[in-house]
């Protein structure tokens, strides 16, 4: 075999490498599957009410530009993401006031409580609060 050769097999090598761990980080859990506690949630109405609920509203039924944070058209805003990426959008540009102050731990309650307001199980085991966890968890349609 040439350089070249060797280059070309060794690049392919790394692509697939790169699609194998990208295909792993997929969503593997719904939402649906009890992924946060009742307590988390229960905190994360404390912290949505304090950092939040000043602009999307009390019952997260939104107001103006400020999109609602369940219903039907949370759902259809972020059906087929993951609570990842939910996650990701509050802890960096929320709230609008003071982007990025809330802790990821509040951050998680705050994504707890949204999904208890959306009629989604509550689990055993708390939400966590690390991007990589999350991004495992699809946001699909309440059962």
């Amino acid at each position: 075999m040439n350089k070249t050769s060797i280059s070309v097999v060794f690049v392919g090598g790394l692509f697939a490498a790169a699609l194998t761990v990208t295909a792993g980080a997929q969503a593997t859990r719904s939402s649906n599957e009890g992924v946060y506690t009742a307590e988390q949630a229960t905190k994360g109405d404390a912290v949505y009410k304090e950092q939040c609920a000043a602009c999307h509203g009390d019952n997260l039924e939104g107001s103006g530009p400020m999109p609602p944070l369940a219903g039907k058209d949370f759902l259809s805003n972020w059906q087929g993401k993951t609570v990842g990426d939910l996650f990701e959008k509050t802890q960096t540009s929320m709230p609008a006031t003071a982007p990025g102050t809330l802790t990821p731990e509040q951050t998680a309650q705050v994504m707890a409580y949204v999904l208890s307001v959306s009629k989604y199980p509550a689990g055993s085991a708390a939400l966590p609060d690390k991007m990589d966890d999350l991004k495992t968890i699809s946001i699909d349609a309440p059962k």
